[in-house]
């Protein structure tokens, strides 16, 4: 685990991360998906959407230290997720990495939830 805390413009690459994730997970054809695939892709864009709109509304300077840090080691999570990403073309394939990341989504979304 990190134990640095993330800077203002690591929290905006996190931001734009956490975005271009949920766009890429919005996008897949549900349509090549299998039924069991298609409900696994509901489930993982729950959770990326929460994530999304939880980072849009979140301020830097409100959150707490130990927030910071957390969020540290979870921008570098996204940002894998978000690199392997761009480099797999079949919907099956995006789903499946992406339901991988599904729990950093989620911890991602309770970090930043506004009280």
């Amino acid at each position: 685990m990190s134990t640095t805390p993330m800077t203002p413009h690591d929290f905006e690459t996190l931001q734009t991360d956490v975005h271009a994730v949920f766009s890429a997970l919005y996008l897949i054809d549900v349509e090549l998906l299998s039924a069991e695939q298609r409900k696994e892709h509901q489930q993982v864009l729950a959770a990326a959407y929460l994530a999304f709109v939880n980072a849009e509304n979140a301020r830097y300077v409100a959150l707490s230290a130990k927030a910071k840090t957390e969020l540290g080691e979870l921008a570098s999570h996204v940002k894998t997720m978000r690199t392997q990403l761009a480099e797999l073309e079949a919907p099956s394939e995006q789903l499946g990495l992406l339901g991988k990341g599904m729990d950093v989504l989620a911890r991602l979304a309770q970090t930043l939830q506004i009280p």
